[in-house]
């Protein structure tokens, strides 16, 4: 039951793509994760159900990251040095926190306690001006440091679980950025072997959902609204 979704994220991370002299091409390995600014708040922990296990995510093995669109204009030679053109902005972050909560008996059960939270402040792409700017302006992770994803729902496993066998699923809750609360789907490959719990779950989310808007800086740089967030996870059983 590798409900390691991380959601999310993530997600959230997508907004790391708003820095004007960010355009450099796509990132196929995000840089090294500079550290949260203060220490995490504490999780809320309710008990588990009966029959449920919990697994522990472990931020030194896990990860979140955003995917997003940037289109650089007719400006962005001049100002930018960088050639017009449609780039993929990737950003991640290793602070990754919470519980996974899953019966491999009744994959059907909700997976109530199931919570990810991911620090924001985290964030790093291929351009440090760009996460600079979303801690402090724009999407102001400063002040709005966390993105939680609450499970409530699973859809589409199977009835139990076999150990060691990777299966395919969603995973159905709510997704807080910036105070705002959005459901989220997350589509869901894992597996559980010598309890550890491993996989990876993604989902898309619109910026303009939790309060951001598009940007768009006039002939030089427009960002798409939609941003694809996985989250890889290991959590070890507790």
């Amino acid at each position: 039951m590798k409900t390691r979704i991380l959601v999310p994220i993530l997600l959230m991370l997508i907004l790391a793509l708003s820095l004007t002299a960010c355009g450099a091409p796509p990132q196929p390995t995000p840089p090294p994760v500079e550290e949260a600014a203060e220490p995490s708040a504490p999780m809320e922990s309710v008990p588990p159900a009966e029959g449920q296990m919990i697994f522990v995510i472990d931020p030194d093995k896990s990860q979140a990251s955003y995917a997003v669109e940037e289109r650089f204009l007719e400006k962005a030679l001049p100002k930018l040095g960088i050639k017009p053109g449609l780039v993929t902005t990737v950003g991640v972050t290793k602070l990754v926190e919470g519980e996974i909560r899953v019966n491999p008996n009744d994959l059907s059960q909700p997976p109530g306690g199931t919570v990810i939270r991911v620090d924001l402040r985290g964030l790093t792409s291929d351009q440090p001006k760009r996460d600079k700017w979303i801690k402090e302006n724009g999407p102001n992770f400063n002040k709005y440091p966390y993105a939680i994803f609450k499970a409530k729902e699973i859809r589409n496993a199977p009835e139990s679980y076999t150990e060691g066998k990777e299966i395919n699923f969603q995973l159905i809750g709510d997704l807080t950025i910036r105070e705002i609360t959005k459901p989220a789907v997350f589509d869901v490959t894992a597996k559980m072997e010598n309890d550890v719990l491993t996989g990876t779950a993604t989902t898309q989310i619109k910026m303009s959902d939790f309060g951001i808007e598009p940007l768009v800086f006039a002939k030089t740089l427009t960002v798409a609204d939609e941003v694809t967030v996985t989250v890889e996870l290991v959590a070890t059983r507790q």
